[in-house]
């Protein structure tokens, strides 16, 4: 009868081992989960703010006197004189 109740204490003590170790373990796993977790919620915003600022950026271009403007700066586009202007009559 020792010899079972010895045996039984056993079983337990290595069963409550084993369920220690295992909550430890997903204790750890569900940490790690959640700082993965906080870095992709802040990954998200960032992109969500670099997305705001090119909508912002694409609206600018996006104006005619902008166009205008670095039409003349940069590619010295300017609007052709009265000579120069042919009109084609039906």
């Amino acid at each position: 009868m020792k010899t079972k109740q010895l045996a039984l204490t056993i079983a337990l003590l290595a069963l409550t081992l084993f369920i220690i170790v295992n909550y430890i373990y997903l204790q750890h796993k569900s940490r790690n989960q959640f700082v993965a977790l906080q870095e992709l919620i802040n990954e998200e915003n960032d992109l969500n703010a670099d997305w705001g600022r090119l909508q912002i950026e694409q609206s600018t271009y996006v104006n005619n006197s902008t166009i205008v403007a670095q039409a003349k700066k940069q590619l010295g586009m300017k609007l052709p004189e009265k000579e120069q202007i042919l009109s084609i009559k039906r």
